[in-house]
């Protein structure tokens, strides 16, 4: 669960209704993508979370291989980023739409000289799935996904129907819902590119048993078979911000709203003294699609109630909305930087705190009788030993799915979606979009929206859903590239999924004493 601070960016809703619509699309973004983020949601996560914390490895991907044969997959979150080069060829054409895209590039040559910015066009997609057997629910985490927008209605009717483990038989033949997801999969896995996810481990078992074969018996066999299907590399920016970078917390949200903070600061800078990056979030392909993206109210200045502490440190709050502290990321952010501000300004005055730094950088606690809060190595909170708890955004997700059959793809609308994609895409930011231009202009993430007065999380204030957590996922890696440098995370972390509770990653490599999968090996040949 997050709280939002800006207006939500669009994306495609994908059902059983337009995925034979939709895919030659995005298939043509597939191959224009410089990475793809991918998110998973669930059922549930079982009845214990032992399943998720095994100290034996081996144990632990059994026990997680059962949870995904036993529950199914709600929603796939696909973001696909297509970087933008500095400068553009001028229009051959003549006539306005020339005129028109040399002033475009002349309004953005001044940020693009300082030679700091990329840019990156983003398509996002909601695929709602359903499967096609019995599945175990966990009740709360269907209570989760209903809180957070999950129409119920929506995802038994309009869901894409899909059958998971291996795939013997032709199944209905072209246009079949199940086989378009396969053959979507496998588009995304013979890209050359990074394929990104936040604390994934489960969402790629998941990924592999629903859209790719039986899970192996072992887990070195499904490392093996998971190095060679992503060429480009998988990355874990969980890992990528508990080991790298040593942040202070490392949910998905916190993270997103802190590196967007700082771009920002860099963007608007006279002077920018790092690479940062500028999103433009496309519209809705030209496709009929069934979907309203929500765009949270402006909230009202000058809150100086209490933060959750217990948000702020690991993204959930086992309070919910009964909590009467604030879930805002910018509140809490705004406390951090302001205690840095006053240890540094005592640092060099030597002066007591202040009882406004106080107040702000000693938030009351939030006790749950009976809970007990295990802090991972290297998490960067003054050395603590922490275990984060799976993220309510990493591992119980929202959205939609299921049911059967898809229609032949009507050429004269694909002509017209791809030349709607290759038109050129403004990246100004509208301060505040409505509704109806929210759905039809790149947006930023960034806002100028002040804080909440109330401390009580609002049920409008909620989102949660696999298309938003894979776009987050794409920018703070990012964020994480630049922060970084390109080669040093492809070296330290290409190929390292984070484990809950270890010190340690998991690292996705083929050993010499170990063989493909026999399903592997039949759709390599």
């Amino acid at each position: 669960m997050h709280t939002a601070s800006g207006p939500l960016p669009t994306y495609n809703q994908v059902t059983k209704h337009n995925l034979a619509q939709m895919q030659p699309m995005i298939v043509h973004l597939l191959k224009e993508a410089a990475f793809i983020a991918l998110d998973a949601e669930f059922t549930g996560l079982g009845s214990s979370s032992q399943i998720t914390r095994a100290k034996d490895i081996q144990e632990r991907y059994q026990h997680l291989c059962a949870l995904a044969k036993g529950h199914a997959l709600v929603a796939f979150g696909l973001s696909l980023f297509i970087k933008v080069e500095p400068t553009s060829k001028t229009g051959q054409d003549g006539g306005d739409d020339a005129g028109q895209q040399q002033q475009q590039q002349g309004e953005g040559k001044r940020r693009r000289d300082d030679g700091f910015e990329r840019t990156y066009k983003v398509h996002n997609f909601n695929f709602s799935m359903l499967v096609e057997r019995d599945y175990m629910v966990s009740p709360n985490s269907m209570l989760f996904l209903a809180e957070n927008g999950l129409d119920l209605n929506q995802w038994i009717m309009e869901g894409i129907p899909y059958t998971g483990g291996d795939r013997l038989t032709n199944e209905g033949g072209r246009g079949n819902p199940n086989g378009i997801m396969r053959s979507i999969f496998k588009r995304i896995m013979t890209r050359q590119v990074p394929v990104v996810v936040h604390n994934g481990f489960l969402d790629l078992i998941f990924l592999y048993h629903s859209f790719y074969a039986d899970l192996p018996p072992k887990l070195s066999t499904f490392l093996a078979d998971l190095s060679d299907m992503f060429p480009g590399g998988l990355f874990d920016t969980k890992y990528i911000s508990d080991y790298m970078t040593r942040e202070r917390s490392s949910f998905l949200a916190y993270l997103f709203r802190k590196y967007d903070r700082e771009d920002t600061r860099m963007r608007n800078a006279d002077m920018p003294t790092r690479i940062y990056s500028t999103f433009s979030v496309q519209p809705r392909l030209p496709l009929p699609s069934k979907q309203d993206t929500p765009v949270p109210e402006p909230v009202k200045a000058g809150s100086q109630a209490l933060y959750c502490e217990d948000y702020a440190f690991h993204g959930v709050c086992k309070k919910k909305m009964r909590c009467g502290k604030s879930h805002d990321l910018d509140l809490i952010l705004d406390a951090e930087e302001k205690e840095r501000d006053s240890k540094r300004r005592r640092r060099q005055k030597h002066e007591p705190p202040t009882v406004e730094a106080q107040t702000l950088s000693q938030p009351e606690t939030a006790v749950i009788p009976g809970s007990t809060v295990e802090l991972p190595e290297g998490a960067g909170l003054a050395s603590a030993k922490t275990i984060i708890t799976p993220d309510a955004d990493d591992l119980t997700n929202t959205t939609s799915c299921c049911t059967t059959a898809a229609t032949t793809v009507d050429a004269q609308v694909v002509t017209d979606a791809t030349t709607a994609l290759t038109q050129p895409q403004s990246t100004t930011v509208p301060q505040q979009p409505t509704a109806e231009s929210s759905a039809s202009a790149p947006i930023s993430m960034s806002s100028t929206v002040s804080k909440e007065t109330e401390n009580m999380v609002q049920p409008g204030e909620k989102f949660h859903s696999a298309y938003y957590d894979a776009f987050m996922t794409g920018t703070i890696f990012l964020h994480q590239l630049h922060h970084h440098e390109i080669e040093t995370v492809e070296s330290q972390a290409r190929n390292k999924i984070y484990l809950i509770g270890k010190s340690f990653p998991l690292n996705v490599e083929k050993s010499t004493f170990t063989k493909y999968s026999p399903s592997h090996e039949r759709q390599r040949a």
